[in-house]
């Protein structure tokens, strides 16, 4: 009967009853900074290299995620995923990143919320759903080239780089690390979540219980 039991907790829902509240609230946007500018600060160190730039989501979705898993289990409520996703996002806008970028986090926070809802905020869901969103920031900022085609160029330079920095990037997205580096960027996100499970494992049997 006891180990029955044990199954049953195991395997049980994510999921906390009740609506998000103010204290949630508060979660999410604390939380949803702290996860933003992780990626941000691995994104200054790898933006000095063209050959490194696009790798960013990649290493920097390691310990955001960790940071995410964490949040997940501390609010693990219908919402929740969208919320702190949206607040990226709009904190990505604000700071001037192209408008592809925050649409790519929107989106991703959205299918994120999905997953888990379709999962029933099972453990796996936040490893899935936060490399889906991961996926999508990433292919978010890189669309822009192929949107804006010879013209990402200039708007690099009008950023104050040079334009054999923006050319390296157009080229890379070009090449045939592209498809790799989105596979990679998907398996490090899970990563990143999965051992973000492993630290906050207390946390997430406390809910489960």
């Amino acid at each position: 009967m006891a180990t029955t039991t044990a199954k049953t907790t195991s395997a049980a829902p994510l999921a906390a009853s009740g609506r998000l509240t103010a204290k949630d609230i508060v979660l999410l946007t604390v939380f949803g900074v702290v996860t933003f500018f992780v990626m941000m600060a691995v994104a200054m160190v790898c933006s000095f290299s063209t050959d490194m730039a696009w790798w960013t989501h990649a290493i920097g979705s390691i310990p955001a995620g960790i940071v995410w898993t964490y949040l997940m289990a501390r609010v693990p409520k219908r919402g929740a995923a969208f919320i702190a996703g949206a607040i990226m996002a709009l904190l990505g806008f604000v700071m001037g990143m192209a408008w592809t970028g925050p649409v790519g986090i929107l989106a991703g926070a959205a299918l994120c919320e999905l997953v888990m809802m379709a999962g029933r905020r099972a453990k796996w869901t936040v490893v899935v759903g936060w490399a889906v969103l991961v996926l999508c920031w990433w292919f978010g900022q890189i669309s822009l080239i192929l949107f804006a085609g010879e013209s990402y160029v200039q708007m690099v330079v009008d950023m104050g780089m040079t334009a054999e920095y923006g050319q390296g990037l157009v080229n890379w997205v070009y090449s045939p690390a592209f498809p790799i580096c989105g596979c990679v960027t998907a398996l490090c996100a899970a990563l990143g979540s999965w051992l973000g499970l492993r630290i906050f494992q207390k946390h997430f049997a406390k809910i489960a219980a």
